[in-house]
């Protein structure tokens, strides 16, 4: 069957009055761009998948660090999704066949990365991470980050709504993002080749739900050590990366730590436990909750997929095989 094209994607509705949760976080992205004003990538881009009903998308799954895991998630919920028995026999059989060439029980997978079934379409997505930097140094979480409010950073269902009314500091954010690219020098060649393309096949942006990592503060920069969906649940395994994962990985290594060691990494487990705020000190050693920042690019069919550098660096084939459709 035909999709319609995403309406909207290029456009940003700027509009003067917004109610009240969303102008008290738009005044936070303002705050946010003075005081943070530059644009630094913060990692590998996340993949996952979404899906197209009708005009709407909706993000499936995020997540998986590559386009080949994404694919298995897809093939896991499809197959869920077909043994729920709201499907008609013929679209729960096609969910599972598309599930058995993502996900086959012997030989390759099929690097495909969009899938029509019954009145759904079904597309791998990427999605990139930033952050906002400052004088040396990363924005912090934001008053409005609180657990509730952050969610599953997997992002079941959420809507891709691009033309959703915006204030002027999110448009002024959405503007700035849209020739976000690598550091020149950064990346290989090709991969700064298709940022530039991707600025142009895709030039909307969408912002979504951040998420946060724990980073110590060393005398030559900043190390992550790990990261949850909100500001709390980054702290806690933070805290238990000293009493359970770093014991554990002195062990793996061949080097258990003697009794001193461990009695020092409970005891830091517990002041990051009781630290509030989003600087803390543990151990003799500084620590920051720092907001990663996620956007997804939009063009006029949707979602952006994944490029072709993102397959060669896992040694990936290409994402072709658009020819072959299951319906």
């Amino acid at each position: 069957m035909t999709f319609p094209l995403m309406p909207g994607y290029d456009h940003i509705n700027l509009v003067a009055s917004l109610d009240p949760v969303a102008a008290v976080r738009d005044r936070e992205i303002g705050d946010a761009i003075l005081a943070f004003p530059r644009l630094l990538p913060a990692g590998s881009p996340d993949f996952g998948y979404a899906v197209q009903t009708g005009a709407e998308w909706r993000i499936g799954c995020l997540g998986s660090t590559d386009p080949s895991t994404a694919r298995y998630g897809l093939a896991a919920d499809l197959r869920r999704d077909a043994a729920d028995g709201g499907h008609p026999p013929g679209v729960a059989r096609a969910m599972l066949a598309a599930a058995a060439r993502l996900d086959p029980e012997e030989g390759a997978q099929l690097p495909k990365d969009e899938w029509e079934i019954g009145d759904r379409r079904y597309r791998i997505i990427r999605v990139e991470k930033y952050t906002l930097l400052g004088d040396r140094v990363m924005e912090p979480p934001r008053p409005t980050d609180t657990p509730g409010a952050c969610g599953d950073g997997m992002l079941r269902g959420h809507l891709l709504e691009p033309a959703a009314p915006a204030g002027r500091w999110e448009a002024q954010l959405r503007l700035n993002l849209v020739g976000f690219m690598p550091v020149p020098g950064s990346v290989p060649a090709m991969v700064l080749a298709e940022a530039r393309h991707a600025v142009r096949t895709h030039p909307g942006v969408v912002l979504l739900p951040p998420t946060f990592i724990a980073v110590e503060v060393k005398e030559n920069g900043w190390a992550p050590l790990t990261g949850g969906d909100d500001p709390d649940e980054t702290r806690r395994r933070l805290a238990r990366y000293f009493a359970d994962l770093l014991p554990r990985l002195r062990e793996f290594q061949g080097d258990p730590p003697d009794p001193a060691e461990l009695a020092e990494w409970e005891r830091a487990a517990e002041q990051i436990e009781a630290a509030s705020g989003h600087a803390f000190t543990a151990a003799g050693r500084e620590f920051r909750t720092v907001r990663i920042s996620r956007m997804l690019r939009l063009g006029r069919d949707g979602p952006e997929g994944p490029r072709p550098s993102d397959e060669e660096r896992y040694g990936l084939s290409g994402t072709g095989y658009e020819d072959e459709e299951t319906s």
